[in-house]
């Protein structure tokens, strides 16, 4: 990819860059932070980028990793906001019915949100998670498990 290829590229995809790292509770200023260093990796390696059939996703893959590893350096316990503003109708079908579940959702330990949400909302397999966060399989199961039974025990809070 050519430098002018490459600032196409960089002001086709910026902003939906910027929507990954935002998604993972990133502010507009760590959001893009984040993607200034991705963009910086991308560059390095522009002679190779036309080896990828999907720049976009691979820059993608790169900030979100990059928004994982800057929330692992934080806080192992840091909590992950899920909220009604951080989704869009496009994300998972976002309507009314979705508000008590973020609610649900915001309650759990911040692993839990975080593989969670990896699963259900990026639809993410359990072995990319497990990567990822760095973590063992039965570990991701494991905090799926805990945190699908501590939501459904919040809609029926007569469940044992």
């Amino acid at each position: 990819m050519q430098n002018n290829e490459f600032e196409i590229f960089v002001r086709r995809s910026r902003e939906g860059m910027i929507a990954t790292a935002r998604r993972y509770g990133m502010t507009l200023a760590e959001a893009e932070d984040i993607v200034q260093d991705a963009l910086l990796r991308l560059y390095a390696m522009r002679h190779r980028l036309d080896e990828y059939r999907r720049v976009e996703s691979l820059a993608n893959v790169v900030v979100r990793n990059l928004t994982i590893d800057l929330l692992r350096k934080r806080n192992r316990h840091v909590e992950v906001a899920l909220n009604a503003d951080m989704l869009s109708e496009d994300d998972i079908g976002y309507d009314e019915r979705i508000k008590p579940l973020l609610r649900a959702m915001e309650k759990l330990p911040s692993t839990q949100q975080l593989v969670l949400r990896m699963k259900h909302i990026e639809e993410l397999e359990v072995e990319e998670i497990a990567s990822l966060l760095q973590m063992n399989i039965d570990a991701v199961y494991q905090n799926l498990s805990r945190a699908r039974r501590a939501i459904l025990k919040q809609f029926k809070p007569n469940t044992p």
